[in-house]
């Protein structure tokens, strides 16, 4: 026999269409998976410090402890109930929904669709309420992972809505509305179907909470525009009190609203998970919440098996909900921590000169305005290089930033940041309309928080000959 080998032509990677697009985006993790491989702990003293990630750690070890408490029984090995979400675990979270958001109607378990977490959540709302290279409004800044949310399955194009050119438009507010009708009218003229509003309350990076009149207003907008409502509430019990932030507006649910007279009650959802409140970011746990409009949630279901969630994460967090004396104190103690740790941060920003957003009272983190310490023009409009990512689905990114003198101030304070051992998020990543501002995370025990504001420190302090070099 014939041992001569048999040449077969390269053929590539042989994608479809969807997956070539996908490339990019998939190679965009790869810088933040470094530092998530890399982190600081007891046994890895100078691994990366994240300042950058939302993630809350402050009551893991109590966590921990009573999660290793929850047997693991037969029915968690087999199919369960289904793919949207025990009984037992929709039925404690209506509790929550009915004890905690204040809703004008009770939540009922049939309203409600647990699934892999709230990115999936965001995917299957695109996947049935839009269709490929229709979009969803949303309000700058904002949270980056939505870009991701949208486009990478369903092709559903986020459209960040800018505050205007001199940023005299407060983004909390209801004259942001009209930015809204601006940036509508824009892409419809470019052909671009909208199909929704993404609406983050508490607010991600801002850190603060929405009024009642502005949640009416967008309401009415999208009444107006028959489009979608889709609350996103995840930091709802994530708020505290500290001496600086007393007269911050306190969280409002969309679910405590009289829709009567505002919207159609079939546009208005709600999105939650188990990521933020309950500090369990890994656990992918998520929540869809629609009180009128069945046939979407049915049509979830259909393609609900693609989001699963795990049996044992689903057993866990029915437990913690069903446990009332360890939820209340939890919720308390995790409110009481986190504003211990904004003020820790905020009193840090104020001994530097650092400027922030005021009256911050929710979430993990501070968003912090670095453009007078890093000597960058801070009134420097970076709308027309964001506004070409946005037409590119973010191919073209980082080309189109790089050519701002802003921009690669920022890429290089980042850079040096990692090679001292702390990530910080740059603002770059959450559609900032201006250079120089970062989100700044506070959600951890204070002695590592300290240990990474010292090493951001380390920066500063040499960073005039580092930037003037």
């Amino acid at each position: 026999m014939s041992s001569a080998r048999i040449s077969i032509e390269a053929t590539g990677p042989n994608l479809s269409n969807r997956g070539e697009a996908n490339v990019a985006a998939g190679k965009k993790w790869e810088a933040l998976i470094e530092v998530l491989g890399n982190v600081c702990t007891e046994s890895n003293p100078n691994g990366i410090i994240s300042l950058g990630v939302a993630e809350n750690s402050l009551l893991h070890e109590g966590l921990a402890e009573y999660f290793s408490k929850v047997p693991i029984q037969l029915v968690h090995f087999t199919y369960g109930s289904g793919p949207w979400g025990s009984p037992a675990l929709r039925s404690g979270l209506s509790n929550l929904f009915n004890s905690r958001f204040n809703p004008l109607h009770s939540v009922q378990p049939s309203q409600i669709i647990v699934v892999s977490g709230v990115s999936a959540a965001v995917d299957l709302v695109a996947f049935v309420t839009a269709d490929a290279n229709d979009g969803f409004l949303i309000g700058r800044p904002l949270y980056s992972g939505f870009h991701a949310d949208l486009d990478a399955r369903s092709k559903v194009k986020l459209l960040p809505v800018s505050c205007g050119k001199e940023e005299d438009v407060d983004p909390m507010s209801e004259e942001m509305v009209e930015c809204f009708e601006k940036e509508l009218m824009k892409q419809e003229e470019k052909g671009v179907k909208v199909r929704g509003v993404l609406f983050v309350n508490p607010h991600n990076p801002l850190g603060k909470c929405y009024s009642e009149a502005t949640i009416k207003a967008y309401l009415r907008f999208c009444q107006k525009h028959k489009i979608h409502f889709i609350s996103d509430e995840v930091y709802a019990l994530s708020t505290f009190s500290t001496p600086a932030n007393m007269t911050s507006q306190p969280f409002i649910s969309v679910l405590s609203l009289d829709l009567q007279g505002l919207i159609d009650p079939k546009l208005v959802h709600l999105l939650y998970g188990m990521s933020k409140d309950f500090s369990c970011n890994g656990f992918r746990a998520g929540v869809l919440v629609s009180q009128s409009n069945l046939e979407m949630m049915r049509s979830i279901k259909s393609v609900a098996t693609f989001n699963w969630c795990s049996s044992v994460v689903d057993s866990l967090w029915t437990t913690l909900l069903k446990d009332k004396p360890f939820l209340e104190y939890y919720v308390a103690e995790n409110q009481k921590r986190l504003g211990e740790g904004y003020a820790r941060l905020t009193n840090w920003l104020d001994h530097r000169g650092i400027d922030y957003a005021r009256g911050g009272n929710s979430g993990f983190f501070v968003w912090a305005d670095f453009s007078k310490v890093l000597g960058i023009d801070s009134q420097a409009n970076i709308e027309e290089m964001l506004e070409e990512m946005t037409l590119e689905n973010g191919e073209t990114s980082q080309i189109a930033r790089s050519s701002s003198t802003g921009n690669n101030l920022d890429s290089l304070f980042q850079q040096k940041l990692i090679e001292a051992g702390v990530y910080v998020a740059s603002g770059n990543s959450f559609f900032a309309e201006r250079n120089g501002w970062y989100r700044i995370t506070f959600s951890m025990p204070a002695k590592m928080l300290e240990s990474g504001l010292q090493r951001v420190d380390k920066v500063l302090n040499a960073w005039k000959g580092i930037s003037s070099a």
